[in-house]
């Protein structure tokens, strides 16, 4: 039975994808014969589905194109993705122990939840500026650790404040340290909801890479792609590199399901 009504939700994933592709298609098709346009809008511009995919392929690999691109799409991928791996790990290390912290001593909690939260009312794309003149080098990894660092912190707060006292309160009775309590009920008990925060902040931390390369204009990465592809009119490629930014989104936010899945049951 679950079976097949995993089977019947794929089906109707992709017939959908299916429609959304047939309507693109349909609705550039009309303008570039003047059919039906969208106001305020150059839809004739937009390339088709087949186009943006022949473009995706013949700019995969390729290391000479124009006087903007020296990079494939594949290596401009690479690039943003080891961003964000090196800010994301970067932002795990700090906001795992600092939301434990603030969640579960008052103390601490007291001196860090003002600065956290003005801080994180300031949007990622609001530290370009800084990242641009004063940092020397890795702002676009700073500006990834912007996006992820708050939602870990944030998630990891709620899920140590949500742990049973009554676990908390046995670990006591039995003698356990602070340390033990921390390491044996607390972090296993607030699990689930770090791994919320990292799948958060992932999709936070992915959305703001692409901007700050466009802004920070680093010589490789998906965001530095579209952007000059938009400057040298050639939106086939453009669109192409936007669709990867969002399957890429989309497989890391699926991958981080699946282990949190698999993790929480290993903590059961």
């Amino acid at each position: 039975m679950k079976i097949d009504s995993e089977r019947k939700g794929l089906a109707i994933n992709i017939l959908s994808l299916f429609c959304f592709l047939l309507l693109w298609h349909a609705l550039v098709m009309m303008a570039r014969n003047d059919i039906f346009n969208i106001p305020f809008m150059r839809l004739r511009d937009i390339p088709t589905p087949i186009e943006t995919w022949y473009a995706l392929l013949g700019s995969m690999f390729t290391k000479t194109y124009g006087p903007a691109l020296t990079y494939g799409i594949a290596d401009h991928t690479r690039a943003s993705l080891l961003r964000v791996v090196e800010g994301g790990i970067i932002a795990f290390i700090v906001g795992v122990p600092v939301g434990i912290g603030v969640g579960y001593s008052k103390l601490l909690g007291n001196i860090l939840n003002p600065i956290i939260e003005i801080v994180r009312n300031m949007p990622p794309m609001a530290w370009i500026p800084l990242a641009i003149f004063i940092l020397v080098a890795g702002g676009s990894i700073f500006i990834v650790f912007i996006g992820m660092v708050f939602p870990i912190i944030l998630n990891t707060v709620h899920g140590v404040k949500s742990t049973d006292s009554r676990l908390i309160d046995a670990a006591k009775t039995l003698g356990a340290s602070e340390s033990k309590i921390v390491t044996l009920v607390v972090i296993p008990s607030a699990f689930p909801s770090i791994m919320t925060g990292l799948r958060i902040g992932l999709g936070v931390g992915w959305m703001a890479i692409v901007a700050a390369e466009m802004v920070i204009r680093s010589p490789v990465g998906l965001g530095y792609f579209i952007w000059n592809m938009g400057d040298l009119g050639r939106y086939a490629e453009m669109v192409a590199g936007m669709i990867v930014i969002g399957v890429i989104g989309y497989v890391m936010n699926i991958s981080i399901l699946v282990l949190q899945k698999r993790f929480i049951r290993w903590v059961d």
